[in-house]
């Protein structure tokens, strides 16, 4: 894997081919974190007018508008990339994830009571914790910003060269373009540094850091 290399973003589970569309790496990321900022968004409206019904029911109502309106124009400057618009997004999907960790957890004490039946949403919560961190972490990788603040080049496109091929970290699930020949035990995600190749995998192999 070459090192200049290493920070290209790449949606996981992407075609190949896609890569060298009309459409670039970014605008499709994009495209998918804008949607997560608008249900994200929902699911910060609802979260504020119950948390407001508590203290207050008579200005409830009155929170939930202010909420409604932020969490719109937030996501309508999102997606149209507005500079502003770039850290409240992400704060929206922060907070998500945050809500969904806690149903998560609760879930998990479900699980552990012996309610088995929490699992199914224990599973679902789990997942959309997951996704929602990862979304929000995106908007702190170098590339990301370049494509969102950069409307004339965002520099994510990019064609495999020779002996390259794409895939996927086995932890965070970025995609990345590597040389399988020149892979060894010692190489690490640059979005998350956990090992390329399991070591388990390696010691199997026998497979060393210096190879």
């Amino acid at each position: 894997m070459q090192p200049n290399r290493g920070d290209q973003l790449v949606v996981a589970g992407m075609n190949p081919n896609s890569l060298v569309a009309r459409n670039s790496v970014f605008d499709r990321i994009h495209r998918g974190t804008s949607f997560i900022v608008f249900i994200d968004g929902l699911i910060v409206m609802y979260l504020f007018w119950a948390l407001a019904s508590l203290i207050s029911p008579a200005m409830s109502s009155l929170v939930l508008g202010f909420v409604t309106i932020f969490s719109f124009m937030t996501w309508n400057a999102y997606r149209s990339r507005a500079v502003w618009a770039y850290w409240p997004a992400s704060i929206l999907i922060l907070i998500a994830a945050l809500f969904f960790g806690l149903n998560a957890l609760e879930s998990l004490l479900f699980v552990i009571a012996g309610n088995i039946g929490g699992l199914l949403f224990l599973f679902l919560t789990g997942w959309a914790t997951l996704g929602s961190f990862r979304r929000f972490m995106y908007h702190f990788n170098p590339m990301y910003k370049a494509g969102y603040f950069n409307n004339d080049s965002d520099g994510m496109d990019f064609k495999l060269e020779q002996g390259e091929m794409l895939a996927a970290c086995p932890k965070c699930m970025a995609v990345l373009a590597i040389r399988p020949s020149m892979l060894s035990a010692s190489d690490r995600c640059p979005h998350c540094q956990a090992p390329l190749i399991d070591p388990q995998l390696a010691a199997k192999y026998g497979l060393t850091e210096e190879e």
